[in-house]
């Protein structure tokens, strides 16, 4: 389903492209906002653990009703059981949280003419999608210091040749869906707001994927072990080997919010837009 939408939203979008003879201009602006994290450790969109967020974005318009966009962001994600009503999730007792870096390259499909410097064509809603890359790197803290998860191997990575996990990789594609509104204000001014949510190829945004691995092959006593299973903080153990530590077939994902504004660089205006 999701390879179709994006082959008809892509097919419309070169139908207009076809039909460019609309004004043209580049724009440059920051935002702030925010990003949540979706995942194994908030599988009930917890909303809660959202982090402030901000970024600087590119855009180009190709027509009145296409638009190109690249842009950067920085945000936190967080992710915690204990913020969770499920009872298994309580018991389990992980947590982590992590920077997260993204550079994106997106496409803006208006769904009316938007032009800068026309009172008549000065807002529009848009559906948006493209291709971002992003860093994330998860990390807890336990009895007063703080660890790179990701170093670890938490769910036997770190010994591929007998768990046959490998280390995950801490750049990953994602590709965003969403969309927003678009007002021009006065002058080479421009506001706007979007949500998107970034459907991702890993999961292992929180470091929690499949099952519990054998403490032996983590070296019992090491740190790794101590986080691999921590639902001894809060009751009777519950890691043992082979039993769901996490949601192998749900990927993470995480909604980014931005709020904007950007300025014309360089405008050329249709002479007959009003």
């Amino acid at each position: 389903m999701t390879n179709k939408l994006q082959t008809v939203f892509f097919t419309l979008s070169l139908l207009l492209l076809a039909n460019n003879a609309f004004a043209q201009h580049s724009e440059v602006g920051l935002w702030i906002g925010s990003g949540t994290y979706l995942g194994d450790l908030n599988t009930n969109y917890d909303m809660t653990k959202t982090r402030p967020g901000f970024g600087a974005v590119y855009r180009y318009t190709l027509n009145d009703y296409i638009m190109l966009k690249a842009g950067v962001g920085f945000t936190r994600l967080v992710g915690n059981d204990a913020s969770s009503k499920n009872p298994y999730q309580e018991a389990r007792n992980l947590n982590f949280r992590s920077n997260l870096i993204e550079v994106s390259g997106q496409i803006d499909l208006h769904f009316q003419k938007y032009i800068i410097g026309s009172a008549k064509h000065a807002f529009t809603p848009y559906l948006t999608t493209g291709l971002a890359l992003f860093y994330f790197n998860p990390r807890t803290s336990y009895e007063g210091e703080t660890y790179n998860l990701h170093e670890l191997g938490t769910e036997g990575q770190q010994n591929s040749d007998y768990t046959g996990r490998k280390p995950y990789k801490l750049i990953q594609p994602a590709i965003p869906f969403g969309g927003g509104i678009k007002y021009w204000m006065r002058k080479g001014w421009n506001f706007y707001v979007e949500i998107a949510y970034r459907k991702t190829f890993t999961d292992y945004i929180d470091d929690v994927s499949s099952t519990f691995t054998d403490t032996y092959l983590l070296g019992d006593g090491t740190i790794a072990a101590e986080l691999s299973d921590r639902s001894d903080e809060v009751g009777e153990p519950i890691g043992e080997i082979g039993k769901q530590r996490g949601f192998l077939t749900d990927k993470d994902g995480y909604i980014m919010t931005n709020v904007g504004v950007t300025y014309t660089l360089f405008n050329r205006a249709c002479p007959k837009a009003k």
